[in-house]
């Protein structure tokens, strides 16, 4: 059987986050939920006193959300952004349960104008 490890190296969330309406997209890649379980997203910051829900990802390769609208360009550039694995549906607490399977930062894919 592979090891965990292997398993974890092969999976991958892509998140794309538009500076200007600070909507953005996770990309899952090699990436799918048990059954009963669902990936959560979160926004980690030293600005803020405990982990922020992103939301569910959901089934389909592509995820598209608002949820960034509530913080600043500072927080959002600045943060570590995790996935952990929740039951169905998302932490019942509004917290994460679980370590994270996958943590990363932003960063710029685009020059400054």
């Amino acid at each position: 059987a592979p090891s965990k490890g292997s398993a974890a190296a092969s999976t991958a969330f892509i998140l794309t986050v538009d500076a200007a309406t600070k909507n953005f997209t996770v990309r899952k890649v090699g990436a799918d939920a048990e059954p009963g379980k669902s990936f959560e997203l979160w926004l980690i910051s030293d600005r803020l006193p405990q982990p922020r829900s992103l939301g569910v990802i959901g089934g389909s390769d592509f995820t598209a959300r608002p949820a960034l609208a509530a913080y600043d360009a500072s927080t959002i550039n600045t943060a570590l952004y995790a996935v952990t694995v929740e039951q169905a549906g998302g932490s019942p607490t509004g917290q994460p349960t679980s370590a994270p399977i996958f943590t990363g930062k932003l960063i710029e894919t685009v020059p400054a104008r």
